[in-house]
């Protein structure tokens, strides 16, 4: 099926795909944080993103798709940055989870608002079924590449 090498779609996927990295990479200065690293911004998001349920290294790692070696030196920025607080589960006292403190908060709510604002300004004159066929379609990839993991090799999400 698309699994022949450098077809033209496969090679507009990827283009896409590395342009669109534009959006993460340059989120921190767009939301008036400059001095906030785009990695903190990810640990804040996997923090954001865990809900009810106790957020670990582990979970950022999946989440940022690295090392847990490598996340836990991302949430350590984080902490020193004031975005996150380390503490025992209350479940598990061996095990530390993490949560957002009301900055983590405030620049989650920041990211998320510049994101909306330039997604909604890209999207701004298409038709609404095809934002909705968009969205559906970049889902269902997403939904694959969690499901069998990304590109550098690491497990997929459980």
């Amino acid at each position: 099926m698309y699994s022949t090498y450098m077809s033209d779609d496969l090679l507009a996927v990827d283009d896409a795909l590395v342009r669109l990295r534009r959006l993460w990479t340059t989120a921190p200065r767009q939301v008036g944080v400059p001095s906030v690293d785009m990695s903190s911004v990810l640990v804040v998001e996997a923090c954001a993103r865990g809900g009810a349920a106790e957020v670990t290294v582990g979970d950022v790692a999946r989440f940022a798709d690295v090392e847990h070696s490598t996340a836990s030196r991302l949430v350590d920025r984080a902490v020193r940055a004031g975005l996150v607080d380390r503490a025992h589960s209350a479940r598990d006292a061996r095990r530390i989870v993490l949560t957002l403190t009301s900055s983590g908060h405030q620049l989650r709510d920041r990211a998320v608002g510049f994101r909306m604002a330039w997604l909604g300004g890209m999207l701004d004159g298409w038709p609404p079924d095809d934002v909705a066929t968009f969205a559906r379609l970049l889902s269902r990839f997403a939904a694959v590449v969690t499901e069998r993991g990304g590109p550098g090799g690491l497990p997929p999400e459980p």
